[in-house]
């Protein structure tokens, strides 16, 4: 009989040619290994403003599955298997740590590479749900991945 785990992977991306800048993101899984649902940190204009606001989102899966077309995913590692109540309660820790990032209206400065980055949101929702971010993804330079945006404190109010 087949698994009915399902798994969550962080993905890491390259812009361009082997050594370019790193783009992490989550891909959540079903049973069968299709991604369902993607979370990932965005640069979005601000109207009237040249500073970019850092959003992080939930959406359905692209079907590339990577988040622009000039990105190649170069890894991707599975962080979490486990059945899917378990599944479900990460993935409502990674949301309620998606609204905690986006309510602190932070600004992406893509020159800041040791601030708030699309990174950052990935790193962040990892550490939400109690997992840690991979060794093998830290390998790749992505600006701003070791940043958590969660205070020291925090407590999902879906922690077992």
């Amino acid at each position: 009989m087949p698994s009915m785990d399902h798994s969550i992977h962080v993905v890491t991306a390259e812009m361009g040619a082997a050594g370019a800048p790193a783009y992490h993101y989550l891909s959540f899984r079903d049973h069968s290994g299709e991604t369902k649902v993607q979370m990932k940190g965005l640069s979005v204009q601000r109207p009237h403003s040249d500073i970019k606001a850092l959003r992080g989102v939930m959406a359905p899966a692209d079907e590339n599955r990577v988040p622009v077309d000039h990105f190649n995913v170069v890894q991707e590692v599975e962080i979490f298997r486990g059945p899917v109540k378990e599944y479900l309660r990460k993935m409502a820790m990674a949301v309620e740590a998606l609204h905690f990032i986006n309510a602190q209206n932070l600004n992406h400065i893509p020159e800041d590479q040791n601030g708030d980055s699309p990174n950052s949101v990935a790193h962040t929702l990892v550490k939400a749900m109690g997992l840690e971010f991979p060794a093998e993804s830290s390998a790749f330079w992505a600006p701003g991945y070791e940043r958590v945006i969660l205070p020291k404190n925090w407590r999902s109010k879906y922690d077992a």
